[in-house]
C-alpha cells in the first residue's frame, strides 16, 4: 500500500509542476484504481470482523430473548 501511495504522490508533484502525458495519466489512474479496491478490502476486512452483540441496561450480553447469555469459561 506505501507503494501505491508513494506512486500516486509522485503523479500528484509531477501534475503540479507540468502536464502529464497521456501514458502518465493512464499510469496514475491504474494506481488510483489499486489504491481504491486495496482500501475497500481493508474497510471490508474490518467490517467482516465486527461482531453485534445486544446488550441489557447493564451491559450484559443478551440473546434475542432478552435472556442474559452466561460468559464461557
Amino acid at each position: 500500500m506505501e507503494d501505491i501511495i508513494k506512486k500516486i504522490n509522485e503523479f500528484s508533484k509531477l501534475a503540479r509542476e507540468r502536464e502529464l502525458t497521456e501514458e502518465e495519466k493512464k499510469e496514475r489512474e491504474k494506481y488510483r484504481k489499486m489504491y481504491i479496491e486495496k482500501f475497500k478490502e481493508s474497510v471490508r476486512g474490518h467490517l467482516d470482523s465486527i461482531k453485534v452483540v445486544r446488550v441489557d441496561d447493564d451491559g450484559n450480553p443478551i440473546d434475542d430473548d432478552g435472556n442474559v447469555i452466561e460468559p464461557e469459561a
